[in-house]
């Protein structure tokens, strides 16, 4: 039976584009871009595809999959100008972003920055953090707090303040988590700094090592997707993958081919973290990503794999390509 379903998602609610298209300086926006997203998945017996369609942007490379947005809760501002940040736990239902919206405006304060947690769909209170330029105010940044306190959906609000001229950070909320796991987040200069470092010190060792991290990272996302239950769905099982490998920012998983009965796939990958820092390479670079696949595969499958690259942006395609063999 062939079928068809779409699962909806809205991926970014606000997106930081390339500074030339909408940004006066590298930090300051001037206004939100929506952007929604559909993903079209067809079935036939054991074979499955599936290909995300965008509904507004370029539909280039790497137009379309550069959408940057920014997790940093880090703001460099003309020190001539006057900000001031503010942490917030709030009953987060119908309106609350337009009411935190009013109150702004009733301060003559410019939101820059905003960003809310929330761990389950369900959850009543939510933490969230807003950073305010408050240039053409009136009132001062303990007076803003004060407003923020009297709404009642409010349960709890810090102020936050520039640590030095011209800069201000989030020194309230910590750690990072994803999933309920505290997660870290690496710069391309640190992870740059680590892939290379290897592949220069050790050379085909170092790329084994990464192989082998990337076989047990992948091996255990597999079983953790497994362990939620849908360990029968394998659409489930594969669009959770994605959706680890894009909203963790390594690489977007845009099309992919799976025949079940013969035990073998193929991802077309986009945006590769790993093979990004490679360009220029002769041959195909990725080795921990690769790894990834591979063991998260081996798992799924329940059998050895073989995994090849035979198509990457280092060594100047468009996009990388993986291929998936059981043994």
């Amino acid at each position: 039976m062939n079928y068809a379903f779409m699962l909806r998602s809205l991926c970014p609610l606000f997106c930081t584009l390339p500074e030339n298209l909408y940004l006066k300086s590298p930090f300051e926006v001037n206004k939100p871009f929506i952007f929604l997203w559909f993903l079209v998945i067809t079935t036939n017996g054991g074979y499955m595809q599936a290909s995300q369609v965008t509904l507004e942007g370029s539909l280039l490379t790497p137009g379309k999959f550069y959408k940057p947005l920014d997790l940093g809760r880090i703001l460099v501002f003309d020190k001539n100008r006057s900000f001031c940040g503010i942490a917030l736990e709030c009953k987060f239902g119908k309106g609350a972003v337009s009411r935190l919206s009013e109150i702004a405006d009733r301060m003559d304060a410019a939101i820059r920055f905003i960003q809310v947690s929330m761990e389950e769909a369900d959850e009543p209170f939510v933490n969230a953090i807003a950073f305010l330029d408050i240039s053409d105010s009136r009132i001062t940044p303990e007076e803003a707090l004060e407003l923020v306190k009297k709404q009642e959906f409010i349960r709890e609000a810090r102020l936050i303040k520039p640590s030095t001229e011209g800069f201000i950070c989030d020194d309230y909320f910590f750690p990072l988590t994803v999933g309920n796991e505290r997660s870290i987040i690496f710069r391309k200069t640190v992870y740059e700094a680590l892939f290379k470092g290897l592949r220069e010190k050790f050379g085909s060792a170092g790329e084994a090592m990464l192989y082998y991290q990337g076989f047990n990272v992948g091996y255990g996302l597999c079983a953790s997707h497994m362990s939620m239950g849908c360990a029968e769905k394998p659409e489930f099982l594969i669009e959770m993958a994605k959706a680890f490998s894009r909203t963790l920012g390594w690489a977007i998983i845009d099309h992919y081919k799976m025949d079940l009965k013969k035990g073998k796939a193929k991802l077309r990958v986009y945006q590769n973290f790993e093979c990004e820092v490679g360009k220029g390479s002769e041959k195909p670079y990725s080795h921990f990503y690769r790894g990834v696949i591979a063991g998260w595969f081996h798992k799924f499958f329940g059998k050895s794999v073989e995994v090849k690259e035979t198509k990457c942006i280092a060594k100047g395609d468009a996009y990388c390509e993986f291929l998936i063999q059981t043994h």
